[in-house]
């Protein structure tokens, strides 16, 4: 808690917040101006089948007209399968004007990832073109038109199918004008402003917390005296005498002294008699 006070302190400072958020809009502004933009292109194809159908019948003069929105199969989509597969490879996007780790990207599917289709199961062809010229993205476009007019043209005359029967490659969506995405220049211009502000806030707290004053350390609380018992000291003039023991101690019985009251002196039978005779 006392780190997020101390640098919201940092920016209500008038010498470090506000030049820090103008230095970090400006850089942000820079690299959103220097990042080059992206253009994108498109094009969705359709494979379709000739009006006469994918057969040549033997007799000429009975040969009759189909509608080719009617002919749409499975056949027709495994014939896109071919073409976008033997199209995604490095070498056919080098030849195109893609070359690996270039600024120019192509895709070419079944339209899975464009987000208007709405069914992926027909015989649908998508090429999509990201470049940094908007003149570049439409060359590549053309260019891989073009490659998959010819890959169908090449493949069905390498299987010896009938020139009559061939099938052709027709725009659903015509080539689109190149659309410039600034995206990328919105994640770098962003990501820069905020880099810029957080290392300015850490460079700002590091010079801050060097400078301040360092807190003096709590004094330590007194010490609490002990009282020590002082010595008995013995007296000089009392000196202790230790009674010695007798040798025949144990063997001598000692009985307590009666001292009780001094006894008449008994007269003797004589004189007695005597004393009677002279009364």
């Amino acid at each position: 808690m006392e780190f997020w006070k101390r640098i919201l302190g940092l920016l209500r400072r008038v010498l470090v917040g506000p030049p820090l958020i103008c230095l970090s809009i400006l850089v942000g502004v820079v690299v959103y101006a220097v990042v080059p933009a992206h253009y994108t292109t498109d094009v969705s194809l359709v494979l379709a089948t000739p009006v006469n159908g994918g057969t040549v019948p033997s007799d000429k003069t009975k040969q009759g007209l189909t509608n080719p929105f009617l002919s749409f199969n499975d056949a027709l989509k495994t014939g896109a399968s071919i073409v976008i597969l033997s199209m995604n490879t490095q070498d056919v996007w080098t030849q195109l004007g893609a070359p690996k780790d270039g600024p120019t990207e192509i895709t070419i599917d079944d339209g899975r990832s464009n987000p208007n289709v709405l069914d992926i199961n027909g015989p649908y062809i998508y090429i999509r073109v990201d470049s940094e010229s908007p003149r570049q993205a439409t060359a590549v476009l053309m260019a891989a038109r073009e490659r998959v007019a010819s890959e169908l043209f090449k493949w069905q005359k390498a299987l010896g199918a009938p020139p009559n029967t061939f099938i052709t490659s027709t725009d659903i969506v015509p080539p689109s004008t190149p659309e410039a995405d600034h995206s990328m220049n919105w994640q770098a211009g962003i990501g820069s402003a905020v880099l810029c502000l957080l290392l300015g806030l850490g460079i700002a707290y590091g010079v801050v917390t060097r400078r301040a004053p360092k807190q003096p350390e709590p004094p330590a609380p007194p010490a609490v005296p002990v009282a020590v018992p002082e010595p008995v000291e013995a007296q000089a003039d009392e000196p202790v005498e230790l009674p010695e023991p007798d040798e025949d101690s144990s063997s001598t019985m000692e009985f307590p002294v009666y001292r009780g009251e001094p006894l008449s002196p008994v007269p003797w039978p004589g004189k007695a008699t005597q004393d009677k005779s002279e009364g």
